[in-house]
């Protein structure tokens, strides 16, 4: 094994987690309403996209947006891309909704992209696999994990919050992973 690869195992712990992690109370959560600490930057979950787009994104949480430096993923710019591409193209609507989405990542600044590394990569596989291990995931939600498992470490490598509404997989991704700052919101 690299040197690089036992220090993620050593680091992460895998073989200490052998029971299913349980959804913490909403109170034990940092909450976008109630933070007593402002952010530095923020790295958006896809979420915070999605919500935006449909006008649903909290009022309070849009003055923090606008005092905070943001930061962008190519994985949540894939996953927008796949929604594009599940859209159904008979529908009226579609060609305006993915003339939003385009518009949306046009709009996302290339230097404030935080890209995933190998070491990133490493260390979300081994967090996705743990996960899907302890609270028996299907491959469809291992697929899903992984892409927050790499917004997860790509925010903790980067001195990055990540901002999201998913507080399930986000919450059992900070008890893998306490290094890692997690904001939520709700809708």
């Amino acid at each position: 094994m690299s040197s690089e690869f036992e220090a993620s195992l050593r680091r992460i712990k895998p073989e200490k987690r052998t029971q299913p992690l349980q959804r913490r109370p909403d109170s034990a959560l940092e909450f976008i309403e109630t933070t007593a600490v402002r952010p530095a930057k923020l790295l958006y979950d896809t979420t915070v996209y999605i919500d935006t787009l449909q006008d649903r994104f909290p009022k309070e949480g849009e003055l923090m947006l606008r005092a905070v430096d943001a930061w962008h993923s190519p994985v949540t710019e894939a996953e927008l891309a796949a929604a594009c591409g599940l859209l159904d193209p008979d529908h009226s609507q579609t060609r305006e909704v993915i003339e939003q989405i385009a518009a949306l990542m046009d709009r996302r600044p290339v230097q404030r992209t935080v890209m995933p590394d190998q070491n990133i990569w490493r260390e979300a596989g081994i967090l996705s696999g743990i996960l899907a291990r302890l609270q028996d995931y299907g491959n469809d939600r291992r697929r899903r994990i992984l892409n927050d498992a790499l917004l997860h470490v790509s925010a903790r490598r980067s001195g990055c919050t990540v901002l999201t509404r998913n507080t399930s997989d986000f919450d059992f991704l900070q008890q893998l992973d306490p290094a890692g700052r997690v904001l939520f919101y709700r809708i």
